[in-house]
């Protein structure tokens, strides 16, 4: 693709960009005015949803089930936003996802080893995709991973604990995120 940029004795600088039907031009006006773009500009973030673990969880499980879409008056989400029916979180349409966890430990003590998994789950196996663990007291700790949703009925992912000694937790809070997890569709499958 040739890239042409034109000057005038007008004033103006025009870039022409070769295109698949017709042309598209953009003029750029030498002081003031206006710039009109006469194609379709599209994509940019599309679904963005973070959800927070409303209550502590003190003992392993298989799916931690107490979240909540993040309510504080300043936040929001972008699209749809991601459902959850316990302890699954569904997607709202098919894309590539980063998904965040911000997990906040207070194991018993320092010797423990607390386990937080991101699992994928299709309907009929699943798979963990990220870890993060925390130990030494009160410690957060970060894990991330990217998905690529091609089913919006059978793509699905949970959260899951480990190695939780008797008497620590993970923190949760129903007014702020400290364990908490970010959806963020990057783009198409």
């Amino acid at each position: 693709m040739a890239l042409v940029i034109k000057g005038s004795s007008s004033g103006q600088v025009t870039v022409d960009v070769p295109a698949a039907a017709g042309t598209n031009t953009l003029t750029i006006p030498a002081s003031t005015g206006t710039v009109a773009l006469t194609s379709d500009i599209s994509g940019g973030i599309t679904q963005a949803d973070i959800w927070r673990l409303t209550s502590n969880v003190t003992s392993d499980t298989g799916g931690v089930s107490a979240f909540e879409r993040a309510d504080d008056a300043a936040t929001t989400k972008v699209g749809d936003g991601i459902s959850f029916s316990t302890p699954y979180f569904s997607f709202p349409a098919t894309g590539i996802y980063l998904i965040q966890s911000q997990v906040q430990f207070a194991p018993t003590n320092d010797s423990d080893n607390v386990i937080w998994s991101t699992v994928y789950y299709n309907g009929s196996s699943s798979d963990t995709l990220a870890e993060c663990q925390g130990s030494d007291g009160n410690t957060s700790s970060f894990s991330q991973c990217i998905l690529d949703v091609t089913n919006t009925t059978n793509d699905k992912v949970y959260f899951s604990v480990a190695s939780l000694a008797s008497g620590g937790n993970i923190t949760g809070n129903t007014n702020v995120n400290n364990t908490c997890i970010l959806f963020l569709r990057l783009g198409d499958t």
